[in-house]
């Protein structure tokens, strides 16, 4: 199906693998383009492109900078995707909100399910469950997508262990989430936008991450397995608590997400280990400088 999808935060991660997969059809929009929290400038930028769907993936991602609770964070965070969620209802489009994993906090020994009431420990957390029960309010049309630990695209947590000076990388053994490769998960975004085109009926949130759940420095490690077989020189891993690195938001020990909603939709999970066993997906991090 050919679909035309707006997407906002245009210089992000996800919205450049959006790009790169989608194509010509994809119209991700950056800040100066489109600030996600002028609402006229957002209607008159669907009335313009007319799209077939929106992915909003504008956020500020900074989670120690978001505990300080500044003005912009809250309206970008939190407020500005309930006010696009009811622009684009207004014009029968359907809108997908990307959520966090970090909307859920301690507490569980099994992954989280969509079901589940959220629970977040950090400012950032809470500002995007704010944003979850705005983009809910709305009504019919909207899909919240809670993403994790994004990899794959050369600017991903193992990359930058891999551009490291040091031959010791500490890595957290405590702290278990869903590595989610990137561009298989914009893949299944840009399928759920053409299923909602479609008017399919689909979950009103949806987990869409790696599985299984791993530690960290497991993830780490499983990844530099692969690169070590394949000729390549890596850090050694030092297995740390998350209390070794000291930040100004606390982090939640376990964040894994159930995926089971999405497996049953798209036809199977997304398969953390078998992306991180190719060498090639961190390949730009033996291609750039260390400060790139």
């Amino acid at each position: 199906m050919s679909i035309q999808v707006l997407v906002s935060g245009g210089n992000g991660r996800l919205a450049r693998a959006l790009v790169a997969v989608g194509g010509p059809g994809v119209h991700a929009l950056s800040r100066a383009e489109l600030d996600v929290t002028d609402i006229p400038a957002f209607k008159a930028a669907l009335a313009q492109l007319r799209p077939d769907a929106v992915i909003n993936a504008a956020a500020i991602s900074n989670v120690d900078a978001s505990e300080a609770a500044t003005d912009r964070a809250q309206a970008v965070n939190a407020r500005a995707p309930g006010q696009m969620a009811q622009a684009c209802a207004g014009m029968g489009v359907p809108f997908i909100h990307i959520s966090t994993d970090y909307v859920f906090g301690d507490g569980v020994d099994r992954p989280w399910r969509e079901s589940d009431p959220v629970s977040p420990i950090n400012n950032y957390g809470r500002l995007k469950a704010e944003a979850e029960r705005n983009v809910l309010a709305v009504g019919e049309g909207v899909c919240v997508a809670r993403v994790a630990w994004l990899f794959g695209d050369g600017k991903d947590f193992i990359s930058h262990l891999l551009r490291g000076q040091g031959a010791i990388a500490k890595v957290a053994s405590d702290q278990v989430g869903s590595p989610t490769p990137i561009f298989a998960l914009a893949r299944r975004l840009l399928d759920l936008a053409a299923r909602m085109k479609a008017r399919e009926a689909v979950p009103r949130i949806l987990h869409l991450a790696g599985s299984p759940a791993v530690s960290r420095a497991d993830w780490v490690a499983a990844a530099f397995d692969a690169l070590a077989l394949a000729g390549k020189r890596t850090p050694q891993i030092e297995r740390v608590d998350m209390a070794y690195f000291p930040s100004a938001a606390p982090r939640p020990r376990y964040s894994a997400l159930d995926c089971s909603l999405a497996a049953d939709l798209f036809g199977g999970e997304l398969d953390w280990r078998n992306v991180v066993a190719q060498p090639e997906t961190f390949s730009a991090a033996f291609d750039r400088p260390a400060t790139s």
